[in-house]
C-alpha cells in the first residue's frame, strides 16, 4: 500500500485515510483529519498553530515523540499548503 505524505500537517497517510475532494472522490495531496469535501477542515490554521498542535501532540501521545514532532516541524514549510510560492 502507497504512503503517502499529508501537504498539511506532514503525517504519513494512505488512500484508505485520504481526504476527501468536493466530488467524494479521495485526495493525494492531504489526510482525511485535514481535508474533507474539497476543504481544509480548520480552515483558520495558520503554521504557528500547527507547530504548537504537533509539540503538544508529542507530550501527550505515545505514536510521535517530541524529537520527531521538531523534525516534522523543519519540514513544515516545504509542503504544499505552507509554500509561499504560490503567492
Amino acid at each position: 500500500m502507497e504512503t503517502l505524505i499529508c501537504q498539511s500537517c506532514g503525517w504519513p497517510f494512505t488512500l484508505a485515510t485520504a481526504g476527501r475532494n468536493r466530488d467524494n472522490t479521495k485526495n493525494k495531496d492531504y489526510c482525511q483529519d485535514c481535508f474533507q469535501d474539497g476543504a481544509f477542515t480548520d480552515k483558520s490554521l495558520n503554521l504557528h498553530q500547527l507547530e504548537v498542535k504537533l509539540l503538544e501532540m508529542a507530550e501527550v501521545h505515545d505514536d510521535i515523540s517530541l524529537e520527531e514532532a521538531q523534525e516534522l516541524i523543519k519540514k513544515l514549510p516545504e509542503l504544499k499548503r505552507w509554500r509561499m510560492d504560490h503567492i
